[in-house]
């Protein structure tokens, strides 16, 4: 047995060795050692009290919060890691004010990996230290989307204050340019309390970023930090109020012999928006309080008001939005003995129409057909007493023709003007024919 053993022992050893070679050859080359790398790993900051007890604070420089942790190790090995898998720390008790930072350290969750297989790019996280400071800001609740239909936002307010406190680095706080608090009204119909985060922007309207955040302290005006950078919003929903009636009231008197007889407002009515108390208050109408003087008038007067100097009289109360403020009021001036009527051009009978064209009329609506008579007999006469017609005969061709109106008015009235009215001559459009082929 023995000699089984030591028979070509030299030999034997020789076989071993070789397996162990062929086994290394085998393992290197299935499971590699080799070097990995892992990016953006995030840097864990610790001991920031050191700084932030001497009322000092500080900013990353260069996006050195994040390294890439370079691993040598097999393959075996590499593939079980993840940037996950690493630990960053920079400890500000060994910030190196001379060079500006703090030395990095890392670990590995898998304990085959050592501190000699791995090696941090930046080794070292670059900082820079300021004096604290602390400024005040105006805040606002500004609004997007719109409220349900048949409503608008009233009015938003910052609960928390309209001013607020921010503490941070210096060069941080001098950049600021806007503090807000956005509020999404989107199908709104009733008041709300909200807390909604808070959005600061810098003087060239970016937003702030994360890091940039991170360094900053939001307090209320009582010093009170506010909880995860929220503010309480209000937020009034009012109803729009459609058909409130517009009224005119004139001044002075029109010249001797003339009188008042019609005045016209354009548009007659509009739409506010309103809390219920104050459309409670105004009623059905509204008073424009823009001045009609027509002291010494003896023609028809045309004056332009503007709604905004009216609501502007009334707490909770506006127009609709997107509504324009502009009024006209028309005031019709007439000679004692006398009365205009309002003539649809509509009822104007039209002679020797032009065939194939198109008739466009200005004024489009109404003519003004002023008829003189005794002022009883004014008061009973009406737009149906009237009968107006135009003769086209020469307007064949295409163009822009002045005609005058033939008016016949009542017995025992006369006409108190000449009438006219334009009429632009167009070829009617021609719907386009179109020819629907099938296939055989």
């Amino acid at each position: 047995m023995r000699y089984k053993l030591t028979h070509n022992l030299g030999l034997k050893l020789l076989s071993v060795l070789a397996a162990c070679l062929i086994w290394l050859v085998v393992m290197d080359s299935n499971d590699p050692e080799k070097q990995q790398v892992y990016r953006n790993v995030p840097v864990t900051i610790k001991n920031q009290d050191t700084i932030t007890n001497a009322n000092k604070t500080y900013t990353v420089v260069g996006g050195t919060d994040k390294v890439s942790v370079y691993v040598t190790a097999r393959r075996s090995v590499r593939t079980r890691l993840s940037a996950s898998s690493f630990t960053v720390r920079a400890d500000l008790e060994n910030y190196n004010e001379a060079i500006g930072s703090v030395p990095l350290e890392v670990t590995c969750s898998d304990p085959s990996v050592s501190q000699e297989d791995m090696r941090i790019q930046p080794a070292s996280m670059k900082i820079k230290m300021e004096d604290k400071i602390e400024e005040t800001f105006g805040i606002v609740a500004t609004t997007s989307g719109n409220a349900a239909k048949g409503f608008e936002v009233g009015s938003t307010t910052v609960l928390t204050g309209d001013t607020i406190k921010i503490a941070g680095p210096e060069s941080l706080i001098s950049i600021i340019g806007k503090v807000t608090v956005p509020v999404d009204v989107t199908y709104m119909s009733e008041d709300s309390v909200q807390q909604l985060p808070i959005r600061i922007e810098d003087k060239n309207g970016a937003e702030l970023t994360d890091s940039q955040w991170s360094n900053l302290e939001l307090k209320n005006m009582d010093g009170i930090v506010l909880k995860d950078n929220l503010a309480e919003v209000g937020v009034e929903i009012w109803r729009i109020y459609g058909e409130i009636a517009l009224q005119a009231e004139l001044t002075g008197e029109p010249a001797s012999g003339y009188e008042v007889t019609d005045v016209t407002i354009s548009p007659r009515t509009v739409n506010l928006t309103a809390s219920a108390a104050a459309i409670e208050k105004l009623g059905n109408s509204l008073t424009l309080q823009d001045t009609f003087d027509i002291s010494g008038v003896s023609e028809n007067i045309e004056f332009t008001a503007d709604l905004s100097n009216t609501l502007s009289q009334y707490e909770d109360v506006r127009l609709e939005a997107d509504a324009s403020p502009a009024v006209t009021v028309t005031v019709t001036i007439d000679e004692v003995g006398s009365k205009t009527i309002e003539f649809p051009v509509s009822e104007l009978t039209l002679n020797n129409a032009p065939a194939g064209k198109r008739l466009i009329f200005s004024p489009t609506d109404k003519l003004a057909i002023n008829i003189r008579s005794t002022e009883e007999h004014l008061g009973e006469i009406d737009v149906e007493d009237i009968k107006a017609e135009i003769d086209l005969s020469g307007c064949q061709a295409n163009g822009s023709y002045t005609l005058p109106v033939t008016v016949e008015v009542p017995e025992g009235c006369e006409l108190g003007a000449e009438v006219s009215i334009v009429v632009n001559v167009e070829e009617e459009e021609q719907e386009a024919e179109v020819e629907l082929q099938t296939e055989e």
